[in-house]
């Protein structure tokens, strides 16, 4: 499997927080999107 460097998980996390913030109407709006693009296991 191939993993993640933390760096790359860093971005990947940042890269996530600006599009909430772009998205987001408020706290939590930006929470139902967080919580709906968990992944289903």
């Amino acid at each position: 499997m191939n993993e993640m460097t933390t760096a790359e998980l860093n971005q990947f996390l940042e890269n996530i927080a600006k599009l909430v913030e772009a998205t987001a109407k408020d706290q939590a709006d930006a929470a139902k999107i967080v919580r709906d693009s968990k992944v289903k296991a």
